[in-house]
């Protein structure tokens, strides 16, 4: 689960950049492509993650072709595009409490996103409780997320743009990265809810759709840049 530290141009403790997530090298479930200071070049390798994405998949695909009717199939379908489309005041109070529990518990640990920064032994050897940090991270990410996906369905990619977009405007604090990053993630939904409302089209275009043809380039482009930036190449 990527920790609000987590970012190309973070370092773990282990000397290792850890592109795709933020659990620690030695963890089974770390992510799948680092860069090695020590040989020089990136590295990859088999991770839990992908096959946990498979496992979800398959429960998906499983719960659209147990569906009782085909519109309950094409609902679900719909969800997993994700949309704004029908929503209303009522799914944001059913949302909100959940979300303001994940922000608040995000919130109140702002400080040690800053000391983990700096690698994991380094949080630990300055009083940060990493364990317990990460665990808090885990379930406020886990309330937020989970209650916007619920009532939106699946809109891909704007968590990741928002707070790259933002970090130059706070010197790369993570401590001052949260509020900016909500507001920018909250401009840019509107902003891709607005597109796919005026963009010329026989059918409509779901918002997810739209930001994971955008968000997929620049999730790139930042693999490239970090990878120019440290000099290595991509194995």
């Amino acid at each position: 689960m990527p920790t609000p530290t987590d970012a190309p141009g973070s370092a773990a403790a282990s000397g290792k950049l850890w592109v795709f997530g933020g659990e620690a090298p030695s963890s089974p479930s770390a992510t799948t492509v680092a860069f090695d200071p020590a040989a020089n070049s990136w590295t990859s390798g088999p991770s839990l993650n992908v096959a946990r994405s498979s496992l979800a998949g398959a429960a998906t695909a499983l719960t659209m072709n147990l569906a009782p009717n085909p519109f309950a199939a094409l609902e679900i379908a719909f969800w997993l595009l994700g949309s704004l489309e029908d929503r209303s005041f009522r799914h944001v109070v059913l949302a909100l409490p959940f979300m303001l529990v994940g922000a608040v518990a995000l919130f109140v640990r702002r400080d040690a996103y800053r000391v983990l920064s700096l690698g994991e032994e380094t949080a630990q050897s300055l009083g940060v409780n990493v364990s317990l940090l990460r665990l808090t991270v885990i379930g406020g990410v886990a309330f937020g997320v989970g209650a916007a996906v619920a009532v939106a369905g699946t809109i891909s990619f704007i968590g990741l743009v928002a707070p790259h977009l933002v970090r130059p405007l706070v010197r790369y604090d993570p401590a001052r990265l949260l509020a900016p990053s909500a507001l920018a993630g909250a401009a840019l939904l509107l902003a891709a809810d607005i597109a796919v409302r005026i963009i010329p089209s026989t059918t409509d275009i779901k918002v997810g759709v739209l930001t994971a043809i955008i968000g997929v380039p620049f999730f790139l482009y930042l693999i490239v840049r970090e990878r120019r930036a440290l000099g290595g190449g991509v194995t």
